[in-house]
């Protein structure tokens, strides 16, 4: 069963609450952790205005479409069939949505990520989705190279969280997770796969169920947060119901030094509160 909790690793902050410190002490254990309806739904929806009016308005948007990284200019969303909105997924909605920083540094982020790292996060790129990405088995580990951080990056630091900016189930795609999978020793995609994807994913499937590892879909609600670890093992759901979105924001995070600068010249790294981006 999945394990939601309301409301560790390098030494946590001082101030950190008692509940946050057992979520990253399961966290370290199961390599991923459930926070219920901990996103303000205001908040999410001023979020998916903004996010709405970009795409139909700002040819500047950057999305990933089956793979091709392009503009909005080149794409053009808002004249896309509906099967092509379905393979789109936003990069770095922070550059494009004013209250993207808010959800990327959400309370609820940046107290897990003191009890988990011992200070505040550094968001180091987002992906915004309308509906599931349909990807298939897959971890973050070597997926994620942020040319912002620079030397600084650890990739064992890494880790991520989704989340859900509307209720979610199998019929739109849930996110399917396979706890405890961060623990397993993986093959690559490019070094051991030549860049095959469906045999990489079936590696990780195959793997999971050698270890006894059983995959479970994640049921979530609108606010529902799931964070997980650099090389936990997760996938898009199928998408039965073609006319159902499943809106979510994931957020890939890292340890970062506080003083450590972008190396990116086209991006600035920003405090918002606690925590820190790049835009």
């Amino acid at each position: 069963m999945l394990n939601f909790l309301r409301k560790r690793a390098p030494e946590p902050a001082p101030d950190v609450a008692p509940e946050f410190l057992a979520a990253a002490e399961r966290f370290k254990e199961d390599g991923y952790v459930v926070f219920e309806n901990a996103v303000d739904h205001a908040l999410i929806d001023r979020f998916w205005e903004e996010m709405e009016t970009a795409l139909a308005s700002n040819p500047d948007v950057r999305m990933s479409v089956r793979g091709e990284n392009v503009s909005n200019a080149e794409f053009n969303y808002a004249e896309a069939e509906p099967k092509d909105r379905r393979a789109v997924r936003v990069i770095n909605a922070e550059c494009v949505a004013p209250s993207a920083p808010e959800m990327m540094l959400a309370p609820v982020v940046v107290e897990f990520f003191k009890a988990w790292y011992g200070g505040g996060p550094t968001c180091i790129q987002t992906l915004t989705y309308a509906y599931s990405s349909q990807q298939g088995a897959h971890s973050d580990k070597y997926f994620v190279t942020p040319r912002s951080v620079g030397p600084a990056y650890k990739r064992d630091t890494l880790a991520a969280s989704w989340i859900a900016c509307e209720d979610a189930d199998e019929a739109n795609g849930a996110l399917i997770v396979y706890p405890g999978s961060h623990t397993l020793k993986k093959k690559r995609l490019k070094e051991d796969f030549g860049g095959n994807y469906p045999s990489y994913a079936q590696h990780l499937r195959d793997l999971c169920k050698e270890a006894g590892i059983k995959p479970e879909t994640f049921r979530a609600k609108k606010g529902d947060v799931l964070f997980w670890q650099s090389d936990f093992v997760h996938a898009g759901g199928r998408i039965q119901d073609p006319e159902r979105t499943r809106k979510s924001l994931v957020c890939h995070y890292a340890n970062v030094p506080a003083d450590a600068a972008s190396k990116n010249p086209e991006r600035e790294k920003k405090a918002f509160g606690e925590g820190w981006y790049y835009a």
